[in-house]
């Protein structure tokens, strides 16, 4: 029989990088103002793990914390510029309803 805790912490050699990819479906006038933000509704970016599991597992641990820790950072810059971008589209929308709401509450107040 088989020992198989030999082959639970192998890391498979072939992983050199973090793969994520993203869509999004924010309204059409959003994406069109992004655009000239360099942000992009659909996204699949690579981020490299520069050490390999053969050069030990603290090197590369090491090496996949940065790696994970740059694409939090990038992939929530990228993220928050969408959010930012669809509230402040919604916010305007909202704004107008709002301001009609109040000008017929005054009216009606008087």
């Amino acid at each position: 029989m088989e020992d198989k805790s030999k082959h639970c912490c192998l890391l498979p050699a072939a992983m050199t990088a973090i793969k994520i990819s993203y869509t999004l479906n924010p309204p059409a006038e959003t994406v069109q103002q992004c655009a000239t933000a360099n942000l992009s509704p659909s996204k699949t970016q690579a981020f490299p793990v520069e050490a390999n599991a053969a050069e030990g597992h603290e090197l590369y641990y090491g090496a996949l914390q940065r790696a994970i820790a740059g694409a939090k950072d990038q992939l929530g810059n990228e993220l928050t510029g969408w959010r930012d971008a669809v509230g402040k589209a919604e916010s305007n929308k909202e704004t107008a309803k709002t301001l009609k709401y109040d000008a017929d509450e005054e009216e009606e107040e008087e």
